[in-house]
């Protein structure tokens, strides 16, 4: 699946979901996509984005975050945190209570994640 954004440069791409890490609002409703390689915006609801990108095997880890569990690296479960990582290094995303249980299940069925904590 294609999503159509902007990049940090201001142009125009299309982004295969495959390649985003995570997703993340900015507190004013505005979401920010990243990849590895770089940043991208789109207009659109957290909502609207975690229905879209669910069955692509996305997780909303929080009100604002949405993350690809392929791509995580550890999860904390005493913080409520999960790293991912980027070309510019080591993201830190949160986890809600609620969306606990669902990512470390989705994480032990997926692959062999370093847990922090369980």
């Amino acid at each position: 699946m294609l999503l159509p954004l902007l990049n940090s440069r201001g142009e125009h791409r299309l982004l295969d979901v495959k390649e985003i890490v995570y997703l993340q609002t900015d507190g004013a409703g505005k979401m920010t996509i990243y990849s590895y390689d770089d940043e991208y915006k789109m207009i659109s609801t957290v909502k609207d984005l975690s229905d879209l990108l669910q069955e692509s095997g996305f997780v909303r880890t929080d009100r604002g975050t949405l993350v690809h569990p392929k791509r995580v690296e550890t999860f904390d479960g005493i913080l409520n945190i999960v790293k991912l990582r980027t070309r510019n290094g080591e993201i830190i995303a949160p986890v809600s209570g609620k969306a606990q249980k669902q990512i470390m299940s989705y994480l032990k069925s997926v692959r062999e994640v370093k847990m922090d904590e369980e």
